[in-house]
């Protein structure tokens, strides 16, 4: 009897953490376009930085539709698509690259896998722990946040570490827009 109330309570605490980050998510259906897909896939089990999403040319998904979080990061882009399924290439996928604002300079930033990727800082650009980074290719939209930053006051260049705010294999639901 103690067993089926054990069940019944983790199914309710299930059931009650997809509807929290739907709801998370319902704010980004008013500001843009899209369709919440849920994640097909587990996103620990590809070494290539790739995940499946439940959405595809049926819910007009193509090449190059993002992928968001409930808070609004981009966290990939659509790279195939099949009628019912898509597949994510992670933007923070090893070695990655993609062109981001920080600290109002444009640099480079490079995957590391993980939800964790570097930019490489030339000296006197003013980046803090905690500034959120956005991508220009994705319309401005945030991709991560500096988590660490190692400088050397004898080298011209400093390295920011970077992660998504999010851990990407919690994610049971991501919003895909065009």
């Amino acid at each position: 009897m103690v067993a089926l109330y054990q069940e019944k309570a983790a199914s309710y605490d299930a059931l009650q953490a997809n509807y929290t980050e739907l709801s998370q998510m319902s704010h980004l259906a008013q500001s843009a376009p899209g369709v919440t897909a849920p994640v097909a896939s587990s996103v620990r089990s590809s070494p290539y930085g790739t995940f499946l999403v439940g959405a595809g040319s049926a819910d007009k998904i193509t090449i190059g539709s993002k992928i968001l979080t409930s808070t609004g990061f981009v966290i990939g882009t659509v790279s195939e698509v099949s009628e019912h399924s898509s597949l994510v290439k992670e933007s923070f996928a090893p070695g990655a690259k993609l062109d981001v604002h920080l600290g109002g300079a444009e640099l480079e930033l490079v995957g590391a896998g993980g939800s964790n990727a570097t930019v490489k800082i030339p000296r006197g650009v003013d980046v803090k722990v905690g500034d959120t980074v956005s991508a220009p290719e994705y319309g401005g939209k945030p991709v991560g946040v500096v988590r660490h930053i190692d400088s050397d006051p004898a080298s011209a260049y400093g390295v920011a570490y970077l992660s998504l705010p999010v851990n990407l294999s919690s994610l049971s639901f991501v919003y895909v827009t065009p």
